[in-house]
Formats: C-alpha cells, structure tokens, sequence
C-alpha cells in the first residue's frame, strides 16, 4: 500500500526556453522538495529525461552545456530561425528586410519539405545527449507526450527507448522531421499536452508542481494576412488548452522567459537563472507540498 503522498513535476515545451527547467530542477534538489514523478513536453521531455539519467542537476547543467557546444548542436540552422534580441539592431531597411527573408524562407521551406532540420541531424542531437537506454530503467517513473497525426490521439511514453521518446516529443512539426514508430507519425506533445500535468497524475503523483514556459500571446501588428490569422488562431488554441491543463496542477511556476524566442539559446545561462528565481520566489509554496506529504505519510500510516 502506497503510504507517501507522491509529488510530480511536469516540464512543458518551449524549445530553448526549456532551458529554465534546469533551474528548477536545481532549486527543488538543493531544496528537497520531493520529485517522485517526472513528466515533459517536448524540451521538457529532454530536460526531465536527461536530469534523471544523470541524477543531479550539476551534472544535467553540464551535460546540456556539452549538448550546446557540440558540432552536431551549432549545425543545426537554430540561427535562421529565431528572431533578432531586444540588444540587436531594431530599425532601418535591414533589419525589416531580414525578418522578411526570414519569414519567406520558413513559409517557402515548409512548403517544398518535410522539415527544415533533417532526420539525420535531429536523430544525432538526441542520441549523443541521451543514452540508448529504457524509460522503465530510469530511477523514477517518467513520461514524455507527443502526438500521432495519424490517429490524432496522444502518445504517453512511459516504457521503451527514452531516445525515441525525446525525439517524439521533440518533433515541432515543420522544423524537426516526425518520428515514425509502428505505423504511428509522431509530432511534438505540445499540440495535445503542452503542459502534462495528466500523465503524471496517471502516473501515480498526488500533488503536480507544473512549469510553464510558454511565450504569452501578445497582439500582433497585421492581422490583413491570411497565414498571420491562422497562426495568431493556432497560438490562441493552444493557450486556452494549457491553461485548462494548469487548473488542474496544485502549483504553478512561471519563469519570466516569454520575451526569448523558442530557437533562441543563446542566453542559455538567463534561461537557466530564470528558473532557479522563479523557484526561490515560490520556495515557501513548494515546502507546504513537502508538509502535506509529512501529513499524507502520518495519516496514511495511521489508516494501515
């Protein structure tokens, strides 16, 4: 019988913003703020996966500076993605006439291709930051989202190649290739979980801590553009499905990183930081988990 209350942490999608996971991560270990269960969304499926394989957050903060500075990482095209900084350059024809360029080469890229990053360049950025090794043989239970766009249902990892898991979860339809997996077309989670605060209650935590990493969705300029319209809806949808999942968290943290855009790592120590703060502000908050489950253990042992 089940005696300790079990706390999850659920690690939602962002891409580079994922990197304020680590933060957290090091606050609730420094802290000992029970992590029983772990669950991530694409970059938060990476994070969570890769902190429970190295079993702390120094060693993840390393690994995921290895992972950054590897030649497969500096490759990829993450640099024609993003969008210029707030210290860059922000006036004149050039700067308009790059974002333009920028813009023209996603749309007319996804048009004539699958992905803009191939299959064997996001397979190489996951197989040489993860271990081929299973879900089941982690220290504690763990689950990454993605989604089947054939079938249209979700896909909870909780057992078979971590690797695989990652990749599914990681597979932003459009720039990461999908992942094909027993007649299954996988895609990233964010789109059906983008915060999987579910899965880990499947998973048996009583009490979910939920990270929120997502970018708010502020006005836009032009809205006389059909592709702007579909894009601003497709961001709307997805804001109302997150904060239906967040209801349902018992603690919700929000590091302050919307202004970074998600193919943005180059302020990978700010993103980083970021979470370390946002887990210190809510440090009174976290420990009131940790009493409940002092509680949950006394009156659970009691019943027995």
């Amino acid at each position: 019988m089940k005696k300790m209350l079990q706390v999850g942490v659920a690690l939602g999608g962002g891409a580079a913003r994922g990197l304020a996971h680590i933060g957290v991560l090091e606050v609730l270990e420094q802290a000992q703020i029970p992590m029983d269960v772990i669950t991530g969304t694409s970059m938060g499926a990476l994070v969570g996966g890769l902190y429970l394989v190295e079993g702390s957050a120094s060693r993840l903060i390393e690994r995921m500076r290895q992972f950054l500075a590897s030649k497969a990482f500096q490759s990829a095209p993450f640099e024609r993605l993003r969008e210029r900084r707030n210290n860059e350059e922000n006036s004149g024809f050039f700067s308009a006439a790059t974002a333009a360029i920028r813009k023209g080469f996603l749309y007319s890229y996804s048009l004539r291709r699958q992905s803009i990053i191939s299959e064997e360049v996001f397979s190489q950025l996951i197989n040489q930051t993860l271990p081929d090794i299973r879900i089941q043989d982690l220290p504690r239970p763990f689950a990454a989202v993605s989604l089947d766009v054939i079938s249209g249902k979700e896909v909870v990892w909780t057992k078979g190649s971590l690797r695989q898991a990652v990749l599914a979860s990681s597979a932003i339809p459009g720039f990461f290739p999908p992942v094909k997996d027993r007649g299954r077309l996988l895609v990233d989670g964010n789109w059906t979980s983008p915060i999987p605060v579910r899965p880990a209650r499947r998973l048996g935590a009583d009490a979910v801590i939920a990270v929120d990493i997502s970018r708010d969705a502020e006005r836009q300029q032009d809205y006389q553009r059909g592709v702007n319209l579909i894009l601003r809806a497709n961001l709307l949808l997805t804001a109302a499905l997150r904060e239906m999942q967040l209801e349902e968290a018992d603690l919700v943290l929000r590091p302050e990183v919307g202004h970074i855009h998600w193919a943005d790592f180059g302020p990978a120590e700010e993103l980083v930081d970021s979470g370390r703060k946002v887990a210190r502000s809510h440090l009174d908050k976290l420990r009131r988990v940790t009493r409940k489950r002092k509680v949950w253990t006394i009156f659970r042992g009691r019943a027995a």
